[in-house]
């Protein structure tokens, strides 16, 4: 657990004063007296809420009841001893990390992410984080030469290189997800804000609104594409799609902004390509949350080839498997499930989050892990699913602050749980394996 700091408390709490003081100054001229009463009104809520993370006590946003016992690798059954190593993102000594570890639980690398020192420039962002503890890292990846690339979620995509030099940011909204793309670069979720002074670019949705749209972007940080996910519906035919969400158009209701929530985009490889004759290799297989919709599309002319509402609900992480079928992370959840269901879940509950495998081809589906005895887990918002040799899974449990990998048959063969006191867990965001063989590394030391 982090050491509670008390000169950085009285730094950010004057800090804070400061600014909601100057705020309240500022407004105090205004020509809408009803806006300022909003403005001080909201403004005493946020800081209430966020008091503790804004001020250095508690990294509140990153933190769940434990539901598992253990802390570190508390499973290590991998036949053969698993000599692989796993990459995982989420928050770790006090701040936002990746890190690489051996099955034991070693670590090989740490790559410690400061939302602070890699974004100066936030222009971009409608709504820059408050705070280091306002952001946390979404999708990642490592390269062979050990370099990263991760989101810093909604802020921005960034790569490192194997001693945590910064080698290139994005500024865009990005989120999410970073996929490698075979013709090089990656395929990663952003979004373009309008605000209420632009036309609207699809009807009926108003600004001020958010637009999911998909990027590919060089290694080297160059945006080489991006398609413009809502206008590929709209072409489709598939705009009863996007209004069944729920959401309320009434100049009087209340909306989030959202037309789509994408969480996904994971690329057609050529190796299998021929297991699905419906699609081709460089397809992309796109998850929706919003809508309870996973589609395939081709990139080049955005034909959607599939498309599939359920049987998963609020589900992430579409993953092609060999043979032809799709595995899908089904958090299994809607937005009144669970109470407080946007903050923390639940310790004890009944509806859980399944991994469903779907032929796209007959329709044909069915839960491969979590219905079972034993198998219980939940994610009410994100987590992740990773296919591994000889038929097993690798699971990211997001609020569980766990990472495990099972076998063939679902029994658990290795497990990491992200421990941050006796009650609590931090959250684990990603867990991805690499076998060694993958690495052109011969030392991680980075003499320090």
């Amino acid at each position: 657990m982090k050491n509670f700091d008390l000169s950085k408390f009285l730094f950010n709490s004057v800090g804070i004063v400061a600014v909601f003081l100057a705020g309240i100054a500022f407004t105090a001229f205004h020509p809408a007296p009803r806006k300022v009463a909003y403005f001080i009104r909201d403004s005493i809520v946020t800081v209430y809420e966020e008091r503790f993370t804004l001020t250095g006590v508690l990294p509140s946003h990153f933190l769940q009841a434990a539901r598992h016992e253990g802390d570190g690798v508390t499973v290590n059954a991998l036949p053969g001893g698993g000599d692989d190593l796993v990459l995982l993102s989420g928050f770790f000594e006090g701040n936002n990390q990746l890190r690489l570890i051996r099955r034991d639980g070693g670590v090989v690398a740490r790559w410690p992410v400061v939302y602070s020192e890699l974004v100066s420039d936030t222009s971009y962002l409608p709504w820059p984080p408050a705070g280091d503890w306002n952001v946390d890292i979404h999708g990642a990846l490592i390269e062979p030469d050990g370099s990263v690339v991760f989101n810093l979620e909604y802020s921005g995509l960034v790569k490192l290189n194997r001693c945590g030099k910064v080698l290139w940011t994005l500024p865009r909204m990005t989120h999410h997800s970073v996929e490698p793309s075979a013709g090089g670069g990656y395929w990663v979720p952003a979004r373009r804000y309008w605000d209420e002074n632009e036309a609207t670019p699809y009807p009926p949705f108003q600004p001020p609104l958010l637009e999911d749209t998909l990027l590919r972007v060089s290694q080297d940080g160059e945006v080489l594409k991006e398609i413009p996910l809502v206008q590929v519906l709209y072409d489709n035919g598939l705009e009863p799609l996007i209004t069944a969400t729920g959401h309320s158009l009434a100049s009087w209701g209340t909306w989030d902004g959202e037309i789509l929530h994408v969480n996904k985009i994971q690329e057609l490889p050529a190796s299998i390509a021929d297991d699905f004759p419906m699609f081709e290799a460089g397809d992309l297989a796109i998850s929706i949350r919003e809508s309870n919709l996973v589609l395939v599309m081709d990139p080049d002319d955005g034909e959607v080839k599939w498309w599939r509402v359920g049987p998963w609900l609020r589900q992430h992480d579409p993953e092609f498997k060999a043979g032809g079928t799709i595995v899908v992370f089904n958090n299994n959840v809607y937005k009144t499930a669970f109470q407080n269901s946007e903050e923390l879940t639940p310790v004890t509950y009944t509806r859980g989050s399944t991994i469903v495998e779907i032929d796209p081809a007959s329709g044909r589906y069915e839960t491969i892990y979590g219905d079972a005895e034993g198998q219980k887990m939940l994610t009410v918002i994100r987590g992740k699913v990773e296919l591994r040799p000889g038929g097993g899974l690798l699971i990211t449990e997001f609020e569980g602050g766990r990472a495990f990998e099972t076998d063939a048959e679902g029994k658990v063969v290795w497990e990491f749980i992200n421990r941050y006191s006796a009650d609590q867990v931090a959250e684990v965001t990603e867990a991805r394996a690499y076998p060694q063989s993958y690495f052109n590394v011969t030392n991680w030391s980075c003499g320090n």
